[in-house]
């Protein structure tokens, strides 16, 4: 039976025994593995998309699962459903294993390319992207789950890249790219190494973050630790509040010429800086 990558046992084994004392919830079987997938587009696999391999795993999931996810580019959209936790997907570095599509906003639906709602989920080496575009609220990944992890996973879209929306969420060695409050959600997050790009023209500015929080008790924020922000407009915003109480921290993190002086928008609340 295989154990999780040494590197992730210290922050998952943290966020499951403290979610485990607080609320009962499964830890998954520890570290341990218990059943190994295969994805890829040969003949010798199991599975030939994600979302198959996905569908596979038995409802309410409480052992740890790991899809490992050949090198290519997978067009799909991704859904990881409320009943389907303890999932580990493995790809073979983010610039080999490649998930995208070209989905947007339709009536209030996200839609994004990768969506993850339980929680115990944990993304290894995978690059996620929504090929839209420019014009509508385009989604790459969205993030509603609890103890989620992301480590060596690259993220790519214009508007609204990256839906961290709830829960406890690390992200470590990541690239997310973006224009228009590409961070955005309500999650409990920490980013670590990683890398931000924002890609937007000179006018208007390029928001990073759009973190929302509606009371001084909410327990939410992004937390960005080390890693860069960097850009190719010379006008890039830290961020900008979409609640009152919006909380966004950067520390000990590299800012390179691209972001402004100004670099926070109060936007609809201004007096609550």
């Amino acid at each position: 039976m295989a154990l999780l990558p040494r590197l992730l046992v210290l922050p998952l084994m943290l966020f499951i025994s403290c979610s485990f004392k607080l609320t009962g919830a499964t830890d998954c079987g520890g570290k341990r593995i218990r059943t190994h997938l295969t994805v890829g587009k040969g003949k010798n696999v199991a599975f030939n998309t994600i979302q198959a391999a996905i569908d596979s795993i038995r409802q309410n999931n409480n052992k740890w699962v790991q899809i490992n996810i050949h090198a290519g580019t997978y067009k799909e959209m991704i859904n990881i459903s409320l009943d389907k936790p303890c999932i580990i997907l493995k790809g073979a570095g983010s610039k080999n294993t490649i998930i995208q599509y070209n989905p947007h906003q339709v009536n209030g639906d996200w839609n994004p390319t990768f969506s993850s709602s339980p929680p115990n989920v944990v993304v290894l080496g995978i690059t996620i992207k929504n090929t839209f575009g420019v014009g509508s609220q385009a989604v790459a990944a969205a993030i509603f789950g609890d103890k989620s992890v992301f480590y060596n996973c690259r993220f790519y879209g214009f508007q609204d890249t990256l839906l961290d929306s709830n829960g406890r969420h690390y992200f470590k060695n990541c690239y997310i790219e973006g224009e228009v409050d590409f961070i955005f959600g309500s999650g409990q997050s920490y980013y670590e190494d990683c890398v931000i790009n924002a890609t937007g023209p000179i006018s208007p500015p390029a928001f990073i973050t759009a973190q929302y929080r509606d009371s001084e008790n909410d327990t939410s924020g992004f937390i960005f630790r080390r890693g860069s922000v960097i850009g190719n407009s010379g006008n890039v915003k830290l961020g900008r509040a979409y609640g009152p109480y919006s909380r966004v921290i950067f520390y000990e993190t590299h800012f390179s010429s691209a972001v402004t002086s100004e670099r926070w928008n109060a936007w609809n609340f201004k007096g609550n800086e």
